[in-house]
Protein backbone atom coordinates (compact mmCIF):
# COMPACT_ATOMS: atom_id res chain seq x y z
CA UNK A 1 0.00 0.00 0.00
CA UNK A 2 1.34 3.92 -0.85
CA UNK A 3 0.12 6.68 -0.65
CA UNK A 4 -0.27 10.16 -2.67
CA UNK A 5 0.27 13.27 -1.53
CA UNK A 6 -0.77 16.74 -2.30
CA UNK A 7 -0.02 19.93 -1.77
CA UNK A 8 -2.41 20.28 1.51
CA UNK A 9 -2.58 16.54 2.83
CA UNK A 10 -1.73 12.82 1.37
CA UNK A 11 -4.45 9.53 0.78
CA UNK A 12 -4.05 6.33 0.37
CA UNK A 13 -3.53 5.38 -3.28
CA UNK A 14 -7.34 4.37 -4.75
CA UNK A 15 -7.94 2.57 -8.48
CA UNK A 16 -11.53 3.68 -7.68
CA UNK A 17 -11.00 6.61 -7.38
CA UNK A 18 -8.24 7.09 -10.24
CA UNK A 19 -10.84 5.16 -12.34
CA UNK A 20 -13.23 7.71 -11.70
CA UNK A 21 -10.99 10.79 -12.98
CA UNK A 22 -10.76 8.61 -15.91
CA UNK A 23 -14.39 8.77 -16.83
CA UNK A 24 -14.76 12.36 -16.53
CA UNK A 25 -12.17 12.64 -18.73
CA UNK A 26 -14.20 10.11 -21.31
CA UNK A 27 -12.76 6.60 -21.10
CA UNK A 28 -15.75 3.99 -20.25
CA UNK A 29 -16.21 2.75 -16.96
CA UNK A 30 -14.59 -0.84 -17.69
CA UNK A 31 -11.50 0.91 -19.49
CA UNK A 32 -10.81 2.85 -16.59
CA UNK A 33 -10.40 0.51 -13.93
CA UNK A 34 -8.00 -1.74 -16.52
CA UNK A 35 -6.37 1.54 -16.70
CA UNK A 36 -6.49 2.30 -13.52
CA UNK A 37 -4.45 -1.41 -12.33
CA UNK A 38 -1.94 -0.83 -14.73
CA UNK A 39 -1.11 2.58 -13.01
CA UNK A 40 -1.48 0.61 -9.67
CA UNK A 41 0.97 -1.94 -10.96
CA UNK A 42 3.63 0.61 -12.47
CA UNK A 43 3.39 2.32 -9.13
CA UNK A 44 3.84 -1.16 -7.09
CA UNK A 45 7.05 -1.98 -9.57
CA UNK A 46 8.79 1.27 -8.08
CA UNK A 47 8.40 -0.19 -4.93
CA UNK A 48 7.97 3.32 -3.28
CA UNK A 49 5.99 3.86 -0.22
CA UNK A 50 4.74 7.70 -1.06
CA UNK A 51 4.11 9.28 -4.52
CA UNK A 52 3.31 13.09 -5.30
CA UNK A 53 0.12 13.88 -6.92
CA UNK A 54 2.01 15.71 -10.00
CA UNK A 55 3.73 12.69 -10.74
CA UNK A 56 0.54 10.53 -10.50
CA UNK A 57 -0.50 12.79 -13.23
CA UNK A 58 1.97 12.48 -15.21
CA UNK A 59 2.44 8.83 -15.20
CA UNK A 60 -1.33 8.49 -16.25
CA UNK A 61 -1.16 11.33 -19.01
CA UNK A 62 1.48 9.70 -20.78
CA UNK A 63 -0.57 6.17 -20.75
CA UNK A 64 -3.51 7.59 -21.84
CA UNK A 65 -1.48 9.49 -24.58
CA UNK A 66 0.44 5.74 -24.86
CA UNK A 67 -2.61 3.94 -25.89
CA UNK A 68 -4.06 6.81 -28.42
CA UNK A 69 -6.13 8.23 -25.83
CA UNK A 70 -5.12 12.06 -27.08
CA UNK A 71 -8.86 13.52 -26.63
CA UNK A 72 -9.35 12.19 -22.73
CA UNK A 73 -5.61 12.49 -21.95
CA UNK A 74 -6.11 16.57 -22.41
CA UNK A 75 -9.45 15.87 -20.73
CA UNK A 76 -7.90 14.09 -17.64
CA UNK A 77 -5.33 17.24 -17.72
CA UNK A 78 -8.42 19.67 -17.58
CA UNK A 79 -10.38 18.01 -14.73
CA UNK A 80 -7.19 17.95 -12.30
CA UNK A 81 -6.16 21.14 -12.80
CA UNK A 82 -10.23 22.49 -12.76
CA UNK A 83 -9.96 20.08 -9.41
CA UNK A 84 -6.93 22.01 -7.96
CA UNK A 85 -9.01 25.80 -8.06
CA UNK A 86 -11.11 24.46 -5.28
CA UNK A 87 -14.48 25.76 -7.39
CA UNK A 88 -17.26 23.81 -6.80
CA UNK A 89 -19.46 22.33 -9.88
CA UNK A 90 -22.94 22.60 -9.99
CA UNK A 91 -24.94 20.83 -12.86
CA UNK A 92 -28.55 21.76 -13.43
CA UNK A 93 -30.88 19.07 -15.59
CA UNK A 94 -34.11 20.09 -16.45
CA UNK A 95 -36.73 19.23 -18.60
CA UNK A 96 -40.43 18.29 -18.60
CA UNK A 97 -42.33 15.20 -16.82
CA UNK A 98 -40.67 11.95 -18.22
CA UNK A 99 -37.54 12.82 -20.48
CA UNK A 100 -34.97 11.40 -18.25
CA UNK A 101 -33.87 14.15 -15.63
CA UNK A 102 -33.23 11.64 -12.69
CA UNK A 103 -31.56 8.92 -14.86
CA UNK A 104 -29.23 11.50 -16.62
CA UNK A 105 -28.73 13.17 -13.45
CA UNK A 106 -27.55 9.12 -11.52
CA UNK A 107 -25.14 8.74 -14.48
CA UNK A 108 -23.15 11.97 -14.56
CA UNK A 109 -23.14 12.01 -10.52
CA UNK A 110 -21.31 8.12 -10.80
CA UNK A 111 -19.11 9.60 -13.73
CA UNK A 112 -18.32 12.71 -12.25
CA UNK A 113 -17.52 11.06 -8.42
CA UNK A 114 -20.47 13.69 -7.10
CA UNK A 115 -22.35 12.00 -4.28
CA UNK A 116 -25.10 14.78 -3.71
CA UNK A 117 -27.57 14.72 -6.02
CA UNK A 118 -31.41 16.57 -5.79
CA UNK A 119 -34.68 16.53 -7.24
CA UNK A 120 -36.60 19.72 -7.15
CA UNK A 121 -39.34 17.64 -6.61
CA UNK A 122 -38.17 17.13 -2.88
CA UNK A 123 -36.96 20.74 -2.26
CA UNK A 124 -40.91 21.10 -3.42
CA UNK A 125 -41.83 18.64 -0.43
CA UNK A 126 -39.91 19.88 2.42
CA UNK A 127 -41.92 23.38 1.54
CA UNK A 128 -45.20 21.85 1.46
CA UNK A 129 -44.26 21.11 5.18
CA UNK A 130 -43.80 24.71 6.24
CA UNK A 131 -46.12 26.34 4.01
CA UNK A 132 -49.71 25.19 4.06
CA UNK A 133 -51.99 24.21 1.00
CA UNK A 134 -54.47 26.86 1.70
CA UNK A 135 -51.96 29.46 1.21
CA UNK A 136 -49.99 28.58 -1.72
CA UNK A 137 -52.32 25.43 -3.31
CA UNK A 138 -49.79 25.04 -6.31
CA UNK A 139 -47.20 24.00 -4.60
CA UNK A 140 -49.14 20.92 -3.37
CA UNK A 141 -49.82 19.06 -6.69
CA UNK A 142 -48.22 17.41 -9.68
CA UNK A 143 -46.72 20.58 -12.09
CA UNK A 144 -49.11 19.23 -14.79
CA UNK A 145 -52.18 19.30 -12.46
CA UNK A 146 -51.09 22.59 -10.86
CA UNK A 147 -54.29 24.12 -13.10
CA UNK A 148 -56.49 22.94 -11.39
CA UNK A 149 -55.64 24.67 -7.98
CA UNK A 150 -55.68 28.36 -10.00
CA UNK A 151 -57.56 31.19 -11.55
CA UNK A 152 -56.31 32.37 -15.12
CA UNK A 153 -56.10 36.31 -14.83
CA UNK A 154 -57.31 36.08 -18.74
CA UNK A 155 -58.69 34.05 -20.91
CA UNK A 156 -55.86 34.20 -23.22
CA UNK A 157 -53.53 32.99 -20.95
CA UNK A 158 -52.80 29.18 -20.70
CA UNK A 159 -53.77 28.31 -17.51
CA UNK A 160 -51.35 25.46 -17.34
CA UNK A 161 -48.44 27.40 -17.97
CA UNK A 162 -49.52 30.11 -15.63
CA UNK A 163 -49.91 27.56 -12.86
CA UNK A 164 -46.95 26.18 -13.40
CA UNK A 165 -45.15 29.12 -13.68
CA UNK A 166 -46.33 30.07 -10.18
CA UNK A 167 -45.14 27.07 -8.67
CA UNK A 168 -42.12 27.12 -10.27
CA UNK A 169 -41.31 30.85 -8.81
CA UNK A 170 -42.11 28.96 -5.16
CA UNK A 171 -40.16 26.29 -5.90
CA UNK A 172 -37.10 28.05 -7.48
CA UNK A 173 -36.40 29.99 -3.80
CA UNK A 174 -36.15 26.52 -2.11
CA UNK A 175 -33.74 25.44 -5.54
CA UNK A 176 -31.65 29.12 -4.50
CA UNK A 177 -31.03 28.19 -0.95
CA UNK A 178 -29.85 24.52 -1.89
CA UNK A 179 -27.15 25.94 -4.47
CA UNK A 180 -25.70 28.70 -1.83
CA UNK A 181 -25.95 26.04 0.60
CA UNK A 182 -23.27 24.06 -2.18
CA UNK A 183 -21.23 26.89 -2.92
CA UNK A 184 -21.02 28.02 0.76
CA UNK A 185 -19.55 24.69 1.69
CA UNK A 186 -17.35 24.11 -1.56
CA UNK A 187 -19.44 21.02 -2.52
CA UNK A 188 -20.31 19.71 -6.03
CA UNK A 189 -23.96 19.28 -6.64
CA UNK A 190 -26.08 17.94 -9.40
CA UNK A 191 -29.68 19.32 -9.26
CA UNK A 192 -32.53 17.50 -11.60
CA UNK A 193 -35.86 18.89 -11.93
CA UNK A 194 -38.79 20.51 -14.12
CA UNK A 195 -38.43 23.54 -11.92
CA UNK A 196 -35.03 24.62 -13.11
CA UNK A 197 -36.44 26.56 -15.71
CA UNK A 198 -33.62 29.42 -16.74
CA UNK A 199 -34.75 33.32 -15.97
CA UNK A 200 -36.76 32.10 -12.68
CA UNK A 201 -33.25 31.05 -11.00
CA UNK A 202 -30.96 33.57 -9.78
CA UNK A 203 -27.54 31.71 -9.92
CA UNK A 204 -25.12 33.31 -8.67
CA UNK A 205 -21.82 31.90 -10.36
CA UNK A 206 -19.08 33.59 -7.93
CA UNK A 207 -16.51 31.01 -6.84
CA UNK A 208 -18.28 28.01 -8.34
CA UNK A 209 -19.02 26.77 -11.93
CA UNK A 210 -22.42 26.09 -12.80
CA UNK A 211 -23.68 24.52 -15.75
CA UNK A 212 -27.88 24.29 -16.45
CA UNK A 213 -28.63 21.68 -19.24
CA UNK A 214 -32.64 21.25 -20.87
CA UNK A 215 -33.26 17.57 -21.85
CA UNK A 216 -36.52 17.31 -24.07
CA UNK A 217 -38.59 14.39 -26.41
CA UNK A 218 -39.44 15.11 -30.06
CA UNK A 219 -41.40 11.57 -30.11
CA UNK A 220 -44.36 11.75 -28.53
CA UNK A 221 -44.87 7.81 -28.76
CA UNK A 222 -41.00 7.40 -26.99
CA UNK A 223 -42.42 10.04 -24.74
CA UNK A 224 -45.72 7.87 -23.52
CA UNK A 225 -43.43 4.27 -23.46
CA UNK A 226 -41.05 6.01 -20.74
CA UNK A 227 -44.18 6.64 -18.70
CA UNK A 228 -44.83 2.78 -18.42
CA UNK A 229 -41.47 2.02 -18.22
CA UNK A 230 -40.78 4.18 -15.44
CA UNK A 231 -43.91 3.00 -13.31
CA UNK A 232 -42.43 -0.44 -13.01
CA UNK A 233 -41.85 -1.47 -9.55
CA UNK A 234 -42.86 1.49 -8.28
CA UNK A 235 -46.24 3.42 -7.65
CA UNK A 236 -46.37 5.68 -10.12
CA UNK A 237 -49.53 5.06 -12.07
CA UNK A 238 -48.37 5.66 -16.64
CA UNK A 239 -52.05 6.16 -16.83
CA UNK A 240 -52.12 8.97 -15.05
CA UNK A 241 -49.42 10.47 -16.49
CA UNK A 242 -50.82 9.79 -19.98
CA UNK A 243 -54.34 11.14 -19.19
CA UNK A 244 -52.62 15.01 -18.93
CA UNK A 245 -49.85 14.28 -21.92
CA UNK A 246 -51.41 17.04 -23.37
CA UNK A 247 -50.31 19.34 -20.62
CA UNK A 248 -47.26 17.85 -20.13
CA UNK A 249 -46.08 18.78 -23.36
CA UNK A 250 -47.70 22.45 -22.93
CA UNK A 251 -45.20 22.42 -19.82
CA UNK A 252 -42.45 20.89 -22.13
CA UNK A 253 -43.16 23.68 -24.73
CA UNK A 254 -42.56 26.14 -22.34
CA UNK A 255 -39.42 24.88 -20.87
CA UNK A 256 -37.76 24.07 -23.84
CA UNK A 257 -38.34 27.96 -25.21
CA UNK A 258 -37.07 29.47 -22.35
CA UNK A 259 -33.96 27.70 -22.54
CA UNK A 260 -33.55 28.68 -25.82
CA UNK A 261 -34.25 32.27 -25.33
CA UNK A 262 -31.38 32.01 -22.57
CA UNK A 263 -29.46 30.19 -25.00
CA UNK A 264 -29.28 26.48 -22.44
CA UNK A 265 -27.88 24.05 -24.05
CA UNK A 266 -30.74 21.58 -25.43
CA UNK A 267 -30.33 18.00 -25.45
CA UNK A 268 -33.04 15.77 -27.24
CA UNK A 269 -32.56 12.82 -24.61
CA UNK A 270 -33.11 9.77 -27.24
CA UNK A 271 -29.64 7.92 -26.25
CA UNK A 272 -29.00 8.13 -22.41
CA UNK A 273 -25.35 7.40 -23.72
CA UNK A 274 -25.25 9.92 -26.76
CA UNK A 275 -26.95 12.99 -23.78
CA UNK A 276 -24.12 12.22 -21.05
CA UNK A 277 -21.06 12.73 -24.17
CA UNK A 278 -22.60 15.37 -24.87
CA UNK A 279 -23.21 16.73 -21.38
CA UNK A 280 -19.55 15.42 -20.68
CA UNK A 281 -17.80 17.46 -23.74
CA UNK A 282 -19.77 20.57 -23.20
CA UNK A 283 -18.52 20.68 -19.15
CA UNK A 284 -15.15 20.13 -19.83
CA UNK A 285 -14.74 22.18 -22.89
CA UNK A 286 -15.79 24.95 -20.16
CA UNK A 287 -13.62 24.09 -17.49
CA UNK A 288 -10.35 23.95 -20.08
CA UNK A 289 -11.38 27.83 -20.17
CA UNK A 290 -11.06 27.91 -16.51
CA UNK A 291 -7.78 26.25 -16.60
Amino acid sequence: MFTVRTKKYKLPFSRGSLARSLTRAGIEIVEAYHIAEEIRDVLEKKKTEEILSEELMEITYILLNDKGYKKEAKNYLVWRKFRELGKPIIILIGGGTGVGKSAISSDLGYRLGIRSIIGTDTVREVMRKIISEGLLPTLHTSSFKAYSTVESPSPYINKTIYAFETQVKYVSVGVEAVISRAIQEGFNLVINGIHLVHGYINIRKENSKIFHFVLYLKDNEEHINRFYARSYGTSRNAESYIKEFKRILDIQDFIVNKAREYDVPLIENNSLEKSLNFIMDHITGELAKEV
